[in-house]
C-alpha cells in the first residue's frame, strides 16, 4: 500500500509498466498489420513513377516492417518479462525499453508514411482534350498531349503524332473526332 505523494513500490510500478506495454503492444500490433496491409495493396502494376524510387518505396516498406517487429519484441518484454523486476532499477530499464519501443514503432509508421509518398509521382501528361489540328498537308484530330518545345503531340487512334506548330494552320478543340 502507497500514501498519496509517496513513490509507489516497485510492485506497483511494475504493474503500471506492464498495463501500459500491454496496451502500446495492441497498437503496435495494428501498426504491424496496416503495414503488411499497405505491402498487399500496393501495386506497381500500373504506378507511373521510376523504378528507382519503386525499389526505394519497397525497400522502406520492409525497413517500417523490419523495425515494427522489433518494437513488438521490445514492448513485449516489458509488458511479458520473463523475471519480475525486483528493484526501482529494474523499473527504470523496462521504462526505458518501453520508450525506445514506442519511438521504433513511430519511426516504422513515418516510414511507411514515406514510402507511400512513392504512390504520388506525377503520371504522364493527361489528355488536355480532343483538337482538330489543319495543316497544309492535311488534318488530324485526337487527344492533345504535351510535347517538346515547338512541338505538338496528338493519340490518334493509338498512336503518338508530332506535329510542328510552326506547321499548324488552324487548331480548335472539338467534342469528338469524327
Amino acid at each position: 500500500m502507497s500514501f498519496e505523494g509517496a513513490d509507489p513500490s516497485p510492485e506497483e510500478a511494475t504493474a503500471g509498466l506492464r498495463a501500459s506495454a500491454q496496451g502500446w503492444h495492441g497498437a503496435q500490433l495494428a501498426v504491424l498489420g496496416f503495414i503488411g496491409l499497405c505491402g498487399v495493396l500496393q501495386s506497381s502494376a500500373d504506378s507511373s513513377a521510376p523504378r528507382w524510387l519503386e525499389i526505394i518505396a519497397g525497400l522502406l516498406v520492409l525497413l517500417a516492417l523490419l523495425l515494427s517487429c522489433i518494437a513488438i519484441a521490445v514492448v513485449a518484454t516489458v509488458a511479458w518479462p520473463l523475471e519480475s523486476p525486483s528493484s526501482d532499477r529494474d523499473v527504470q530499464r523496462g521504462r526505458s525499453r518501453l520508450r525506445s519501443g514506442i519511438r521504433l514503432t513511430f519511426v516504422a509508421v513515418g516510414l511507411l508514411a514515406l514510402a507511400a509518398t512513392s504512390s504520388w509521382w506525377p503520371s504522364e501528361a493527361e489528355a488536355a482534350g480532343m483538337v482538330r489540328v489543319d495543316t497544309s498537308t492535311g488534318t488530324v484530330c485526337g487527344d492533345l498531349r504535351a510535347g517538346e518545345p515547338g512541338v505538338i503531340a496528338l493519340d490518334v487512334d493509338e498512336r503518338r503524332l508530332h506535329v510542328a506548330i510552326n506547321a499548324i494552320t488552324l487548331m480548335q478543340p472539338v467534342d469528338a473526332c469524327e
